[in-house]
């Protein structure tokens, strides 16, 4: 018998998987217009869900821009967006542990009721160690804050008292209200093993790290057998880098692989020939290519049983709105026709 999750808005219907996109909240192409208008084109070219990154101090990894600083808030841009939306689910890949989790409670809970419901709390570890101190937590023990961290928003969004003794978070007799529309589905990301081990044991879902598919179907075997251990089933996301161009060697080809490398390798595991040198050993991670190319990288993640894409196009956020309207005309139908009526061996589908 399995334990019941909460149901993931984002999980896959008759179409196939729902889709979402990474909005462009980050690096040199910010500009508020921009971001004030994504929510309303994602909403009306049909996406499910808009998606946001989340730092303290933001250091763009190698692979990123790293021309500019900017970084703007996640959870008021979703709020900006939630009020100038009515359909588009609001969804953080991934919170971490640099803010109280009755802070993070507290958010999430009036993010729920301003919007009629409409969040999905990603959670994650983190990784850089300076953000991590200035938020009061020690980098050796940042998955343990994580932990805390869903275990009290879970609890402060209940309807009793939090009453917390835990290793980094202690609290008595707190309580917040309001509280969400609707249970609020929490997912973990992270690119390691222990990442599947909280996912599985603390969340609702995984949010698959930047991962190729040779660790990628590592993670996901050993999802599957805590799923089997704990009579669990989680959601499945993926959210890697996506570059689109009219030209398949020439998109391909602007792929910072050796950027992908020095930020993923800690986590990677090595391909046979005992390096990552080429686009294919870094396949999973990211997409690049014409539509098509795109639209075969996703179908491999369909069959791996994800519910839920977000396009991740920060390499280009100078031609957002473009490549948006691309993937809406050209990507996403192409995805639905394939996908419609089929169900991956593989699935896993939450309840």
């Amino acid at each position: 018998m399995t334990t019941p999750v909460v149901p993931n808005p984002l999980a896959r219907t008759d179409r196939g998987m729902t889709f979402g996109l990474m909005l462009p909240h980050f690096g040199p192409h910010v500009s508020a217009e921009r971001l004030m208008n994504a929510g309303e084109l994602a909403e009306r070219l049909g996406f499910d869900a808009v998606w946001v990154r989340d730092h303290l101090l933001w250091r763009p990894h190698a692979h990123e821009a790293r021309s500019s600083l900017t970084f703007v808030e996640p959870l008021i841009t979703l709020a900006a967006l939630g009020a100038r939306t009515t359909r588009l689910h609001l969804a953080t890949s991934v919170l971490i542990p640099v803010r109280h989790p009755l802070k993070v409670a507290q958010e999430l809970g009036a993010l729920s009721y301003l919007t009629g419901g409409r969040v999905v709390a990603g959670v994650g570890a983190g990784h850089d160690a300076g953000e991590l101190m200035l938020g009061g937590i020690d980098p050796a023990k940042k998955r343990q804050a994580a932990i805390e961290m869903i275990r009290l928003v879970k609890a402060a969004l209940g309807d009793e008292p939090v009453r917390f003794d835990g290793e980094i978070y202690q609290v008595d007799e707190a309580m917040l209200e309001p509280k969400p529309v609707r249970p609020l589905p929490i997912l973990f990301g992270g690119p390691s093993r222990r990442a599947v081990e909280i996912a599985t044991a603390e969340a609702d879902g995984y949010i698959v790290g930047t991962l190729p598919f040779l660790t990628m179907d590592d993670r996901l075997a050993y999802m599957r057998e805590r799923e089997a251990e704990l009579g669990r089933r989680m959601s499945l996301v993926s959210v890697p880098r996506i570059r689109i161009g009219t030209n398949r060697a020439e998109a391909r080809a602007a792929v910072n692989v050796a950027g992908l490398v020095e930020d993923g390798q800690h986590h990677w595991m090595k391909p046979a020939s005992g390096w990552w040198n080429t686009l294919e050993d870094v396949e999973g991670a990211v997409f690049a290519g014409e539509p098509m190319d795109i639209v075969e990288g996703v179908l491999k993640l369909w069959d791996r049983g994800f519910d839920h894409f977000a396009f991740d196009v920060r390499f280009q956020f100078d031609r957002f709105e473009e490549l948006v309207e691309l993937i809406a005309e050209r990507i996403v139908p192409e995805l639905r026709r394939e996908m419609s009526g089929g169900t991956p061996t593989t699935s896993t589908t939450s309840a």
